[in-house]
This record gives C-alpha cells, sequence and structure tokens, in this order.
C-alpha cells in the first residue's frame, strides 16, 4: 500500500515537472472546486462550464466555470452579503487558492480575484447591489487540447 502512495507521488511529481498538467487534469480540479461553490444558496442561481478558444493559440483552449445568483429576497443586504463573502473566503482559502491582483471596487461593484497559481486557475467574485447580486467565474489558462 505504501508503494503505490509514492509511485503516485512520483508520478504527479513527474508530471509537475514535464510540464504541468493537462488541461483535462486542469479542468478536473476547476470542476471539484466548481462543485464545491454550486453548493452555497442563491436565489436563482445558474451555473454553466464551457470551453472558451478565444485569446489562445492554436490547439489550445481553456475551461470555463460561471455562476449567477442573488442574496436571498428579504434578507438585510448588508448581513447577508458580509455573510456571502466570509463563506466565499473561507471556501477559497480551503480549497487552495490566494488573494490575486485585480480590480477590487469600482462602479458599485465589488470584485476579488483569486488564483491556484500552481494550476492557473483563476476566480473572479463580483458582488453588487444590483441583481444578479453574485457573479463568479472560474478559469484555466490556455493549454493545449
Amino acid at each position: 500500500m505504501r508503494r503505490a502512495g509514492v509511485c503516485a507521488l512520483v508520478l504527479v511529481l513527474g508530471t509537475a515537472c514535464a510540464g504541468g498538467l493537462t488541461l483535462e487534469e486542469t479542468t478536473g480540479v476547476l470542476r471539484d472546486d466548481a462543485a464545491v461553490l454550486s453548493r452555497m444558496e442563491l436565489d436563482h442561481k445558474a451555473t454553466a462550464f464551457t470551453d472558451d478558444r478565444s485569446g489562445c493559440e492554436a490547439g489550445a483552449r481553456r475551461s470555463v466555470f460561471t455562476m449567477t445568483g442573488d442574496l436571498p429576497l428579504g434578507a438585510d443586504p448588508a448581513r447577508a452579503s458580509t455573510a456571502l463573502t466570509s463563506t466565499l473566503a473561507t471556501e477559497f482559502r480551503t480549497m487552495g487558492y490566494q488573494e490575486a491582483e485585480g480590480p477590487h471596487a469600482q462602479f458599485g461593484v465589488n470584485v476579488s480575484v483569486l488564483e491556484k497559481q500552481s494550476l492557473g486557475i483563476v476566480f473572479t467574485v463580483a458582488m453588487r447591489t444590483r441583481q444578479p447580486n453574485v457573479d463568479i467565474s472560474g478559469k484555466t489558462g490556455c493549454l493545449p487540447e
């Protein structure tokens, strides 16, 4: 059993040293992280998982997860927003994301950028007072297909 664990570790490290994870592997991590975020309760929640080739070289693409939704109707917007922000921060930290440079607050929208540097996955979280109140987008980098 211990040997299998060592072999798996060598395989993972070999993949990382040989140029990183494949698009499929990185997309798998994005899907897992998206599944965690998708469990959050939001009114009118909509999620999507797509591919995007824009800005990528020929033969490469990125995977994109999006989720939009609203804070619960009738809830105090300030409290609901604070609670959601706290929950999101905890989830992203638990999944290994770190804050990255990005626009933070502009035109009534609070924007956070979080990155899992080792995999090149970046999430952007926008919260605003108008609907949809929450807009989350996660993307892999452009990787060969």
